[in-house]
């Protein structure tokens, strides 16, 4: 969230503040998560946002508390919606109309999100520590001063290993390891139960160096069978051909349509028509949601629709696995395929 619609909304949603149970380092992502702004797509989409926000506190005279109630009780839309109907139509301004076909920014997320707590808890990050071969006499500070020259690779693959380590934890799709450690080729919730076992058992049989080492040479497909773990999944072995290097962006797209927060990647945007949807915050709501009744009907072939999606194909595709208006015809143009 850049600039000055940052900077409003943290005053905005800051007297909201002190109500929320949050740890400091946390407020910013969970209070944007909380009102709408971690779901938006486009900056003018904050700043619409934002001034909802501010027809009701500032200029209604409405106590914060009582915005922060109502999410509590999880009847924030329709108390958005109570203030501004009783608000002549001609003095609600523009951006209630906007509101209206933008409810998805404030609705509850699907799933729960345990990774920020565990990842920064000082107890996790050290059994994940001497996991990795430290020593249990290392402090917090001893062991920021190891990793911190680490590269971003080796990183992700420690954190992945704390989570791992954490009882009954559940990866979503909004975190990056969702789509790095081939999640994202899982087709159904069992499926994605199964491989987190299989992570479990592998880092209990090879050293943290070896997990790394095959992470970062996109070999673990071989690491896991060389510990008898075959992986059998198609999808699941692209992802891991690639990760962590290079990735289809059909993986980003999944990861976006599936999740509750994630963020548009630009390959995403270009190859599957969101650069179409003119800044329209409900044209990517609406785009988004076609490619997630593709991305989890029955049978689905993440790898057919990026095949035609280099063959600039989306639509006709979309159309033969899925109900697609012709209004998305369109919205599912993209630039391929590309001419020599």
């Amino acid at each position: 969230m850049p600039g000055i619609v940052a900077l409003g909304a943290k005053r905005l949603i800051g007297t909201i503040l002190v109500y929320d149970d949050f740890l400091p380092n946390h407020l910013d992502v969970q209070l944007c998560r909380d009102y709408g702004f971690a779901r938006a797509q486009f900056e003018q989409s904050e700043s619409r946002l934002l001034s909802l926000f501010q027809g009701i506190i500032t200029y209604g005279n409405i106590d914060s508390r009582e915005i922060h109630r109502q999410r509590l009780a999880g009847t924030l839309i329709d108390y958005i919606k109570n203030y501004y109907e009783n608000i002549p139509a001609y003095a609600r301004g523009g951006y209630y109309p906007w509101f209206l076909k933008n409810q998805h920014l404030l609705a509850p997320p699907k799933f729960p999100d345990m990774s920020t707590a565990i990842l920064s808890n000082s107890e996790f990050i050290q059994r994940a520590w001497c996991f990795a071969g430290g020593l249990v006499t290392d402090d917090l500070d001893s062991i920021q001063s190891h990793t911190k020259d680490w590269p971003e690779e080796k990183l992700r693959a420690f954190r992945f290993v704390q989570l791992l380590l954490h009882t009954r934890f559940q990866l979503s799709p909004d975190l990056p390891e969702w789509v790095h450690f081939g999640f994202c080729g899982c087709s159904s919730p069992n499926e994605e139960k199964n491989l987190w076992n299989s992570y479990i058992e592998l880092i209990h049989k090879v050293s943290f160096e070896h997990f790394y080492t095959a992470y970062d040479g996109s070999s673990l497909p071989d690491l896991f069978s060389a510990n008898g773990l075959e992986i059998t999944n198609p999808f699941v072995l692209d992802v891991l051909s690639g990760t962590p290097h290079m990735t289809k962006s059909v993986w980003s797209l999944k990861q976006f349509a599936l999740g509750d927060y994630a963020r548009l990647k630009p390959s995403s945007i270009v190859d599957y028509g969101f650069m179409n949807c003119g800044g329209e915050e409900d044209l990517v709501y609406s785009l988004k949601e076609v490619y997630h009744r593709i991305l989890t009907a029955p049978g689905a072939n993440p790898l057919k629709l990026h095949e035609a999606c280099l063959q600039g194909k989306l639509f006709r595709y979309a159309k033969q696995v899925a109900e697609v208006g012709p209004r998305f015809a369109p919205l599912m143009k993209n630039i391929y395929p590309l001419r020599e």
